[in-house]
């Protein structure tokens, strides 16, 4: 008789367990599908590359040589990957193209510097953009050079 009643529990503990492993499942699977589904948004970024554009305004035939400055307020937990496009045939830049996870607060500090060696330009206008990103989010700086007849904007 003891042989047929730990068949008699077993049996039953196995019919417990799979009677509560499908119900279970039953009310899991329909979550599934929608987690997939459903992608979260993307983070907002929670850093600000000041606006506005910088300008350089200098007497047309010579070179010259300036920086270009990315203020930048917020926090960040990844990279930023910097870069810059449209400078003038010749010039030759040095800046920063990483920089490393910060918080600078609420304060706009100098973050991306760019050094430049401009050749002697003719009379006219040549923009230029800086471009930050974190891989997530991506802003750009406008920058204005200006060739002219005297220095100063």
């Amino acid at each position: 008789m003891r042989s047929v009643s730990r068949f008699l529990k077993f049996t039953l503990a196995a019919a417990a367990g799979l009677a509560l492993s499908l119900a279970l499942g039953a009310t899991a699977a329909p979550a599934a599908p929608a987690a997939v589904d459903h992608a979260p948004p993307p983070a907002e970024a929670t850093w600000d590359l000041g606006g506005g554009e910088q300008r350089l305004c200098i007497p047309a035939g010579e070179p010259w040589s300036s920086y270009f400055v990315g203020f930048i307020a917020g926090s960040w937990s990844t990279p930023l990957a910097a870069e810059v496009h449209g400078f003038p045939a010749g010039t030759e830049t040095s800046m920063t193209t990483t920089v490393p996870p910060g918080d600078n607060g609420d304060s706009y500090i100098g973050t991306v510097w760019i050094g430049v060696e401009l050749p002697p330009l003719v009379f006219g206008e040549y923009p230029a953009e800086l471009t930050v990103t974190d891989g997530a989010s991506t802003q750009t700086m406008q920058i204005l050079i200006k060739a002219q007849e005297a220095w100063g904007c």
